[in-house]
């Protein structure tokens, strides 16, 4: 259990870090990479999004077995 909510925490804790770098940093000539981090930022948010959930589920699926 402690496992899913660290996994889950730390998925949104890198999403949210990708998207301040992007907030934060200034715009390069060449924006390929802010495109790349912004895509990783969007991924790690969704996996995060997606371990809530599942995290949820089992709550829920626990509380009605007791």
């Amino acid at each position: 259990m402690k496992n899913q909510v660290a996994r889950t925490i730390l998925l949104l804790a890198v999403s949210i870090t990708l998207f301040a770098v992007i907030l934060w940093a200034p715009a390069p000539k060449n924006p390929a990479l802010f495109d790349v981090i912004r895509y990783a930022s969007g991924g790690f948010g969704l996996a995060g999004c997606i371990s809530f959930i599942m995290l949820l589920k089992d709550e829920l699926k626990a509380g009605k077995k007791t």
